[in-house]
């Protein structure tokens, strides 16, 4: 058996596939659905990569989205990351990458503003 299948049946028909034409093999159109509420917001797909400085955005946006709702540990991670945004360099090569449409280069600033207040807050206590 298969991983998923229960029965005989079940991978017959997941054989037939391999007898399938073309067009009905073409699963492309998948890659074209994209949920409304998510355009606009970073879902950490990292189809922004390559970074040309080597950002990890996906990572670095979960970090800060988790940060920001009180997850001390999220933003312990972040600190540990070995690129933080700080080192952007604003190319906008992810922007031009992403399929939500995020402005990332944008966020990247947000980002880098965000943890640099909670570290003036640290040294302010």
């Amino acid at each position: 058996m298969l991983p998923g299948m229960n029965s005989a049946a079940q991978a017959e028909q997941l054989l037939q596939f391999f007898e399938a034409s073309g067009e009905e093999r073409d699963y492309s159109v998948i890659g074209s659905f994209k949920p409304a509420d998510a355009v606009g917001k970073c879902v950490y797909c990292n189809h922004c990569r390559p970074c040309p400085v080597g950002i990890d955005i996906g990572t670095v946006n979960k970090f800060y989205d988790l940060a920001r709702n009180g997850d001390t540990m999220a933003a312990r991670h972040y600190y540990e990351l070995k690129l933080r945004v700080d080192v952007c360099i604003s190319c906008a090569h992810c922007n031009n990458r992403c399929p939500f449409g995020v402005d990332q280069s944008g966020r990247m600033r947000e980002i880098a503003d965000y943890f640099r207040t909670q570290d003036e807050g640290k040294c302010n206590n």
